[in-house]
């Protein structure tokens, strides 16, 4: 069964809405910045040099702008529960209203029980936040429990479908699409919401990453780059609306793109914990492929994971050489090698989607944009192959000038584009991409995504434009009497929402009057505060919001507040719209803004409108937190000024002389011990790195410290050491020719330099 996307939302760093993040997307913006005052003072937990407790030496992230403001009112929680909502759990509740707002299915004709929904997510840093008030006395009930976030949401909605919270690391919202997509196709619920939430609440986050030589030390995530050094975390919180693809066709939904298979699976026991497995990564995607029916040359754009690191990015582009790249029969590879071959040509791959008749694979990672958002990168990377299927366009990869050596492109199936390019198919194919998503651990998810080419959409819009009248219902020009409907929870709110919809109606590009007072009627929710404006065309229904904004008394527009159940008009039994002539629907729409419940349906007997997007409900934001939550207490720090030029404590002088051979493997012997928990005498300085028990990250580590350690430039060994192939003692003998050589690093940057 096909899977159709039917409503994209979220928030995401430097937007609040689709049209944004796609702004930032084909500009190939970066909205990484320094962790915002408001947040903390980064200076307080900062030191440049990695390995240092309660430290981090990461300044950076891409942050929402206001975390802690919350609508409580709208969606009736009383403050003092505002107060100790996960502000996850507020955000994702904000997303899925405005996704059902837009998609409209808030109508009562239009509302759908049947929905299950899906969210995934990695921290519960709020709880935590709470239970530091516990020793001073501030006991609270703070929440941060994952299974909130989808329950709240089935709660709010009155969706009677499952609801599940799901966590499997950074491939949690993507899991989660799939779990929603075997939901609908195992008839468990016919709607579904997928989704995601990652914030950075505390100092802390950034502690634990950077303990783990996770972060990008500069505050770029280079994702396949040469110059790869780690990610940037970020925040965000995003959602999908899915139905079955007949169900969509049936009902005219607008059809952002179809998911035409999914799989998930686990990377299995390998070297390390954290390190990837290119043959699982491979065998995930190809079966994926397998069940979607299509051949792997056909696809032409991957969103990969592509954290940016020197180890990682290349072994995931060795999966992806495995799963896409045809042999001489036609068929993928299958499995991977489980290496990355190292061939690289050393730059980006220029624009082009086309070479010799065959199409190419572009790839991208979303993270250089907007951050590495953890549980929530499967929902960013799936919005941002649905927005290039929407535009049919693939963005640039930023900070991308040098393809990672590593990374084999010696096929020729894959290139990396470096500005915003039109994307090509296949003639007579459509565009078909896939996301890519894996966590912490070695769980894997991949999701196919096809572009649905939509001829219904294009004839109604058409029709709607020319007024044509030809019996599909979105015509403007047969001078029919309408009504257009808006309500909100209060005037001042409606009197927002009638100026943006008047905004929206002077546009060129306007929707025709059927489709609009459709989705007003018929798919958008019911407050209490109601405007009713009577119209032959979205001229009049504009000069009608114009002029209740204004505050003028004019015949064709009535407002009030519902009150229902009243003597003179208000009833419990829907009144029927017979007909549009305009006298019976002035009557109408003066009992519907008294409160009178009206069965509008009768107005649209034939083939309905599509629904179209109207301005989302002005929520009314305010602070909601902790009374007692604080930025932490600073805590000394053993490090000098960023940037003052001294030399950090425990770094050897310089005037001393290189250590020996003898001295360096002790020295090394010790920092295995450290990261791997045994004893120095079980340490075999001629083992290779893996065998001994490293893992990709805890390598990362072992080069920031012999970095700080001895002070030289090992640039020449890095790629050697992340491969995993050297031993302590092949180690000893580069550091030992760098420290003889007197190399010594690259200049600091300065404090905001980046």
């Amino acid at each position: 069964m096909d899977i159709a996307v039917v409503g994209v939302g979220g928030y995401y760093p430097g937007s609040t809405d689709m049209a944004g993040l796609w702004e930032t997307l084909r500009t190939g913006a970066d909205r990484v910045v320094e962790i915002p005052e408001e947040r903390w003072d980064w200076r307080t937990h900062h030191d440049e040099r990695r390995g240092r407790d309660q430290k981090s030496y990461g300044k950076w992230g891409a942050f929402l702008d206001d975390v802690a403001g919350f609508d409580a009112a709208f969606f009736d929680v009383l403050p003092s529960d505002a107060e100790i909502m996960d502000p996850q759990e507020r955000l994702f509740l904000e997303v899925v209203w405005s996704l059902l707002e837009e998609t409209g299915y808030l109508g009562t004709a239009t509302h759908e029980r049947s929905t299950g929904v899906f969210v995934g997510l990695m921290y519960e840093t709020y709880g935590r936040i709470a239970a530091t008030g516990w020793n001073t006395g501030r006991l609270t009930s703070a929440d941060s429990t994952a299974w909130r976030l989808a329950n709240m949401v089935s709660y709010h909605c009155d969706f009677q479908g499952p609801s599940y919270a799901v966590g499997s690391a950074c491939s949690s919202s993507l899991t989660a699409v799939h779990l929603a997509c075997q939901s609908i196709r195992n008839g468990e619920c016919r709607m579904a919401i997928a989704g995601g939430a990652n914030l950075i609440l505390h100092p802390a986050h950034l502690a634990g990453l950077a303990s783990r030589s996770m972060l990008s030390p500069e505050g770029r995530c280079r994702a396949f780059d040469a110059g790869a050094n780690g990610f940037v975390p970020g925040e965000g919180v995003g959602a999908v609306l899915l139905k079955s693809l007949a169900d969509a066709e049936a009902d005219n939904d607008e059809i952002w793109g179809v998911i035409k298979a999914s799989f998930v699976n686990s990377a299995g026991r390998r070297s390390g914990f954290t390190v990837p497995n290119p043959t699982a990564q491979a065998d995930l995607i190809t079966e994926a492929i397998r069940r979607a029916g299509m051949a792997p040359q056909s696809i032409g754009y991957i969103e990969a994971h592509g954290t940016g690191t020197k180890l990682g990015d290349p072994l995931e582009t060795a999966g992806l050489n495995a799963a896409l790249t045809p042999r001489a029969d036609g068929t993928a590879n299958g499995t991977g090698n489980g290496t990355a071959n190292g061939t690289g040509n050393g730059t980006a791959n220029g624009t082009d989607n086309g070479t010799a008749g065959r199409l190419r694979c572009a790839v991208g990672s979303v993270k250089a944009n907007i951050g590495h958002l953890e549980g929530a990168a499967g929902i960013a990377g799936l919005t941002k192959l649905l927005l290039q299927l929407r535009h049919r366009q693939i963005a640039p990869c930023v900070h991308l000038d040098k393809v990672n050596p590593m990374i084999d492109t010696e096929s020729g199936r894959f290139y990396f584009p470096t500005e915003l390019t039109e994307w090509i198919s296949e003639p007579g194919t459509p565009r078909r991409g896939g996301v890519s998503s894996f966590g912490s651990g070695g769980a894997g998810a991949h999701v196919i995504v096809e572009e649905y080419p939509d001829e219904r959409r294009r004839s109604g819009a058409t029709a709607d434009a020319d007024g044509d009248g030809d019996g599909d219902g979105d015509g403007d020009g047969d001078g029919e009497e309408d009504v257009f409907l808006l309500s909100a929870r209060t005037l001042p709110h409606l009197r927002v929402i009638a100026e943006r919809t008047a905004e929206l109606l002077a546009r060129a590009d306007a929707p025709g009057l059927r489709a609009l007072t459709y989705m007003a009627a018929l798919r958008r929710k019911e407050m209490p505060v109601r405007l009713a404006v009577l119209a032959r065309s979205t001229e009049e229904v504009l000069a009608g919001l114009r002029s209740f904004v204004r505050g003028d008394d004019v015949p064709r527009v009535c407002h009030g507040t519902a009150v229902p159940h009243r003597a003179d008009g208000g009833n419990a039994e829907p009144v029927v719209a017979r007909t549009r002539e305009y006298r019976e629907l002035a009557h109408l729409a003066r009992l519907w803004t008294q409160g009178s419940v009206v069965d509008w349906s009768p107005l649209w007997p034939g083939p309905r409108p599509f629904p179209v997007t109207l301005p989302r409900y002005p929520f009314e934001k305010k602070r909601y937190w902790l009374p007692f939550a604080q930025a932490p207490d600073p805590v000394p720090s053993p490090s000098v000024t960023v940037g003052s030029g001294a030399a950090p404590s425990g770094r050897a002088p310089a005037e001393e002389p290189a250590p020996s051979r003898l001295a360096i493997e002790r020295e090394l012997r010790g920092l295995a011990t450290r990261f791997l928990r045994v004893p120095e005498r079980e340490i075999d300085v001629d083992v290779d790195l893996v065998t001994l028990g490293f893992d990709s990250i805890s390598l990362v580590q072992l080069v920031g410290d012999l970095l700080d350690t001895y002070e030289i430039d090992l640039d020449e060994a890095v790629d050697a050491v992340l491969s995993g192939h050297l031993s302590l003692a092949g180690l000893a003998g580069h550091v030992e020719r760098a420290t003889a050589a007197g190399h010594v690093p690259a200049p600091t940057p300065e404090p905001g330099e980046r």
